[in-house]
């Protein structure tokens, strides 16, 4: 029950994060009188083109809110979400996944006292995560990019 709450609060506060459009609160696009000069011709971006930027934001780890991207821009904020949303739904079970293992990473360090978690932090902070999600990999045996990953989260979450 308690990782349930936490999962669904991610995926609310991802959510409500990334759906902050710049085309006013009623969901409507602005209307906006045609230019009459000749202005050079912005490429036209669709739904497909937001969500196909928003995907590569995501695998390249690079989440944020990208309604004010061009590929994005020009849908209106209702638009928008169903972006966000498609993206999140085809990844959710890499969430889900994700969200268990950060709270196994979570129970482990609040278990550890104060004193080894600045050794913990001082060491990776010197080494790096790679070096010591691979030393510690080859102590327990177990999968090296997993450790890899609890390091680099370590490091960047509790240091």
């Amino acid at each position: 029950m308690h990782r349930t709450a936490i999962i669904t609060a991610t995926l609310a506060t991802t959510l409500l994060l990334t759906s902050c459009g710049n085309n006013g609160s009623d969901g409507k696009a602005d209307s906006k009188p045609a230019a009459t000069s000749a202005a050079p011709t912005k490429p036209s971006y669709g739904l497909s083109d937001c969500r196909d930027l928003l995907e590569q934001n995501y695998t390249d780890e690079n989440v944020h809110d990208a309604s004010s991207e061009p590929a994005c821009e020009g849908l209106t904020r209702k638009q928008y979400l169903s972006a966000v949303k498609d993206v999140l739904a085809g990844h959710k079970d890499d969430i889900l996944e994700r969200s268990a293992k950060e709270i196994a990473w979570d129970s482990a360090w609040e278990q550890t006292d104060s004193e080894q978690q600045d050794l913990v932090c001082e060491r990776l902070k010197e080494d790096g995560a790679d070096v010591v999600g691979k030393e510690m990999a080859d102590s327990t045996g177990d999968d090296v990019d997993e450790q890899v990953d609890m390091a680099q989260y370590l490091l960047d979450e509790k240091c």
